[in-house]
């Protein structure tokens, strides 16, 4: 299985594109491929076929994690049955992640349109609901008057340990909340110009 296409989505044997990734530390390496009209996933084990106009929804999100601060993830809804979700990031190892960036990135561009053509009504959503979006928004509009009010006094007081611990993580949290409030606006997109911000750059090695 190597990488041929200039997206960089990877090619199985038979030139259909494909995405690999281990989602979770103890579970299998889950596949997807590209089949025609349909999307194809697998564990190893089971296998489900499903068609594209069956594919109500695919929201793309930016959700950092703690071991990789630049995580991406595409949901796929279908009209029925359950959700299939695919990162990034992959385990591969008890604290090891690999990012296979160029793969993920140049497989959804050669899935969305196909999505869009067989299924003309399928939504394309960017970033996380309002609600969830709006919350964040609200908490870290709190950390930084937090952040603002120890700040005063130990200024005052000249305490330069507090202001240090300050500075270096509450500026660390509010950096990585504003960046996820930036990258996760919610919205609608065209399938075939999805989000730059939602994206990750960067070139994955061919599989072998």
């Amino acid at each position: 299985m190597t990488d041929h296409t200039p997206t960089g989505a990877w090619l199985d044997h038979e030139d259909r594109p494909y995405f690999r990734h281990r989602p979770k530390l103890i579970g299998p390496v889950i596949t997807m491929t590209l089949d025609g009209d349909h999307l194809l996933w697998s564990d190893g084990k089971s296998t489900l076929t499903l068609p594209l106009a069956d594919i109500r929804q695919v929201r793309l999100t930016f959700r950092p994690a703690n071991l990789h601060t630049r995580r991406y993830c595409a949901e796929i809804t279908p009209r029925a049955g359950r959700k299939l979700w695919m990162s990034n990031v992959s385990w591969r190892g008890m604290v090891e992640l690999e990012a296979h960036d160029g793969a993920y990135t140049g497989f959804l561009r050669r899935l969305m349109p196909a999505v869009a053509k067989a299924a003309p009504k399928t939504l394309f959503i960017a970033g996380e609901p309002l609600w969830r979006y709006g919350l964040i928004g609200l908490t870290t509009l709190g950390l930084v008057f937090s952040v603002i009010w120890l700040a005063i006094p130990a200024l005052a007081n000249r305490n330069w340990g507090l202001i240090g611990i300050l500075a270096l993580l509450g500026g660390y949290a509010i950096w990585q909340m504003s960046l996820w409030l930036t990258k996760n606006r919610p919205g609608l997109f065209d399938p075939g110009q999805p989000p730059k911000a939602l994206l990750p750059s960067g070139v994955t090695p061919p599989q072998a």
